[in-house]
């Protein structure tokens, strides 16, 4: 037992080790509530963040696109799904942590995102969706522009 888990972080040093060389591990890794390991597990499933066109691609990719219902006056509906699960879970552990970690940081754009979808009374996991595309929305744009995270 002791040998596997020895085995597991020698695994995922050579993981973390592996995706320091690549271009955006820094920018992601420069995300308040993003470590190593995330970082190495989003990079690892999105692969080169700016082959997409546009946000809307990166965020169709993870599934996290709407499929809108229209009825009447309401307009509602869940996420498609449609893309990749393994980058849905990992960007799901990302809003969490950036959840648990924002109250000490008074000016995070994705923790004020998740405050505010709260208090429009959605449910947490619904919240933490929409901060999941915002935080897919800011990882992009920082990768398109070369830059790191940083709080006004």
């Amino acid at each position: 037992m002791l040998s596997l888990l020895l085995n597991k972080e020698v695994l995922k040093d050579k993981m973390i080790e592996t995706a320091k060389q690549l271009p955006y591990f820094d920018i992601i890794n420069s995300f308040y509530g993003i470590g190593e390991v995330l970082a190495t597990e989003l990079l690892g499933e999105l692969g080169d963040i700016t082959r997409f066109d546009n946000h809307k691609q990166l965020i169709a990719f993870c599934g996290l696109d709407p499929n809108i219902i229209l009825s009447g006056k309401s307009v509602h509906g869940t996420i498609s799904k449609r893309g990749n699960k393994y980058a849905r879970w990992i960007l799901f552990n990302i809003s969490q942590m950036v959840v648990k970690l924002g109250y000490q940081c008074s000016n995070h754009p994705a923790y004020n995102y998740y405050l505010t979808k709260k208090a429009e009374g959605k449910h947490y996991y619904e919240s933490l969706t929409a901060c999941s595309t915002k935080i897919l929305r800011i990882l992009y744009t920082m990768c398109k522009n070369n830059t790191t995270f940083k709080i006004n």
